[in-house]
């Protein structure tokens, strides 16, 4: 009797540890992230009804001539894609899983130098560096109760938003020395952020909460200048096709 009371409770212990276990982390290969991503890429320009033409296809050869300058000095070799959204409303860019940017026409239109760009394209390319993108994919399979073979049955929506106050703060970091690195000035990215400032004040006259986030992105760049030495050479002209 006492034998099998003690197999009863050893069982039960045996439960308790299981349950309260950390659950493994799912295993998700490089070539499975960059395939999903690239399936993603695929599911947003669908939606957006972006088709290919002469004039889109010089303007991404041209996004991805900075971008491979600036993605050279990324921790993590992947085959990064620089994919271009015309829209003027998309004042943007975003990144996905396995290396895949979109770059919006409304950025651009705002960007008077290469430098401005480069800066866009280094801080995407640090939502995927830093695994951020990668991150969020496990955690929407995970969701979905998916496996990585699975992927492609994942919806864009959830990989559109940012990632919170201080994964963009690190990307901003991180992709400011990026740009610096491919010989590129990080004050470029300083008066970029300046001038979403300016419009946004321009809109509502007063200093909304994005204001006060986007002026304390300016002075960590400033800082991160002034801290790590960094080279601020003359800013190259944009050279868009």
């Amino acid at each position: 009797m006492r034998a099998a009371i003690l197999a009863v409770f050893c069982a039960i212990v045996w439960l308790v540890a299981a349950s309260a276990a950390p659950k493994p982390a799912m295993e998700l290969s490089d070539a499975d992230e960059i395939r999903i991503g690239q399936a993603l890429a695929e599911q947003f320009a669908k939606s957006k009804g972006l088709e290919p033409t002469p004039q889109i296809a010089e303007i991404e050869a041209y996004l991805q001539s900075v971008g491979d300058r600036v993605a050279a000095h990324a921790k993590r070799k992947l085959p990064y894609k620089f994919y271009f959204d015309p829209s003027p409303a998309f004042r943007s860019a975003f990144g996905l899983p396995g290396g895949v940017i979109f770059v919006g026409g409304g950025i651009l239109a705002m960007s008077d130098t290469e430098d401005q760009l480069a800066m866009v394209l280094g801080h995407e390319v640090e939502h995927v560096d830093l695994n951020q993108c990668r991150e969020r994919l496990i955690a929407e399979l995970e969701k979905a109760k998916l496996t990585p073979a699975q992927g492609d049955r994942l919806k864009i929506d959830p990989f559109l938003p940012g990632y919170g106050h201080d994964n963009e703060f690190a990307a901003d970091v991180e992709g400011t020395k990026l740009a610096a690195a491919a010989g590129y000035s990080p004050e470029a990215g300083a008066r970029l952020l300046k001038m979403f400032v300016i419009m946004g004040q321009e809109m509502t006259h007063t200093e909304s909460e994005a204001d006060a986030s986007l002026k304390a992105r300016i002075a960590q760049i400033q800082k991160l200048i002034a801290e790590e030495k960094l080279a601020t050479p003359k800013e190259r002209p944009l050279a868009l096709p």
